[in-house]
């Protein structure tokens, strides 16, 4: 896993970004991040992305689909850091949510990858 770590961190950064602007400039509602639509979105964004990062891999793929959602939630943290410096930022429970499906959505699009890979092997 340890050569993976570029395509990783590119996925889960990339991924993050354009969930960010499905969610500001996209999304027709407010707060579509913790409603069904925009937890959807982030299941199968982050599923393209771990399909993305773990496509090349032999071994290891669930683990690399998993570490593009965590990538991704860390870097949303980072972008965020003004705002949860400030205090203006709370945590519902469908942001813990929103954050398990990026990690989960990270890990089948790799299930997904692997699935394929043995089928073309």
């Amino acid at each position: 896993m340890a050569g993976y770590w570029k395509g990783i961190v590119i996925a889960g950064i990339a991924i993050e970004l354009l969930y960010a602007v499905y969610v500001y400039f996209l999304a027709t509602a407010d707060l579509v991040g913790y409603k069904p639509e925009g937890l959807a979105v982030a299941f199968v964004l982050f599923a393209i992305g771990g399909y993305w990062a773990a496509r090349p891999a032999a071994d290891s793929r669930l683990a690399i689909g998993a570490a593009v959602g965590v990538v991704g939630i860390l870097f949303y943290y980072v972008i965020s850091m003004p705002t949860l410096l400030a205090g203006e930022m709370d945590f519902p429970l469908m942001a813990w949510v929103n954050h398990g499906l990026k990690v989960a959505g990270g890990a089948t699009g790799a299930l997904i990858a692997g699935v394929l890979a043995r089928k073309v092997a």
